[in-house]
């Protein structure tokens, strides 16, 4: 049964990594009234969540890379995978909320922990599974402690909404953990949420790849083939 639990879960995360962030962005919209609801400030919640959705596209671009004659090299983003969003007992909801639309829209799979925010939580979960994405993408884990949570296997990033104070405290204990290297994404901006508003945000959840295709077929170039093929 727990093996059959694990590769549902892995399956369900892979499926929404392998979403367009555009795709992502569409779940996403569809929960963005309710979210902002969760905020005390709707219509600036709403601003700053569809500015985060508005860069999807430029998520998907693919830029084609200079390479060796008889092959193709194209450099695209992708999720980075296992991602803790951490609000502290200063961050304000829409940081929190914030955080986790970057986390989710970039194609990554997201535990989220806001213990002095439990209902805000677990209200923002249920509406994003009411848009079809699938707890396995998504799971909140305010019952445990924060440090127990920090030494989860393959943790990739943590987004952590809150003071230098608390950000800091979390650095540490993720300095002395073992395994991958855990990135920290940080906002302690709680009025206007400046982390949030620079070009490369989004991309602080992502990491690169290049998919490189020998053209050449045997004996030469494939397109040059075909041709002689008329």
């Amino acid at each position: 049964m727990a093996t059959e639990f694990k590769k549902d879960h892995a399956q369900a995360c892979e499926a929404w990594r392998l979403l367009s962030a555009v795709e992502r962005a569409a779940y996403l919209q569809a929960a963005i009234p309710k979210l902002a609801l969760l905020t005390g400030n709707a219509n600036k919640a709403r601003r700053l969540f569809s500015h985060l959705l508005e860069q999807a596209p430029r998520l998907d671009d693919v830029q084609r890379m200079t390479g060796a004659t008889g092959e193709s090299n194209d450099l695209y983003v992708t999720a980075r995978g296992k991602t803790m969003v951490i609000g502290g007992e200063s961050a304000k909801a829409m940081a929190v909320l914030g955080q986790l639309i970057a986390a989710l829209l970039t194609g990554n799979e997201v535990i989220l922990h806001c213990p002095s925010q439990e209902d805000m939580c677990e209200a923002a979960a249920k509406a994003l599974y009411a848009t079809g994405i699938s707890d396995n993408v998504l799971s909140v884990a305010n019952d445990s402690q924060t440090v127990t949570l920090l030494y989860i296997d393959r943790l990739a990033q943590v987004a952590v909404a809150g003071s230098l104070a608390e950000i800091q405290e979390i650095s540490q204990t993720l300095a002395n953990t073992d395994g991958i290297l855990t990135q920290v994404i940080a906002v302690t901006d709680m009025e206007g949420f400046c982390e949030m508003l620079t070009p490369d945000y989004l991309y602080r959840f992502v990491t690169e790849r290049v998919i490189t295709i020998n053209t050449t077929a045997i004996g030469g170039n494939a397109s040059l083939l075909e041709l002689g093929a008329d």
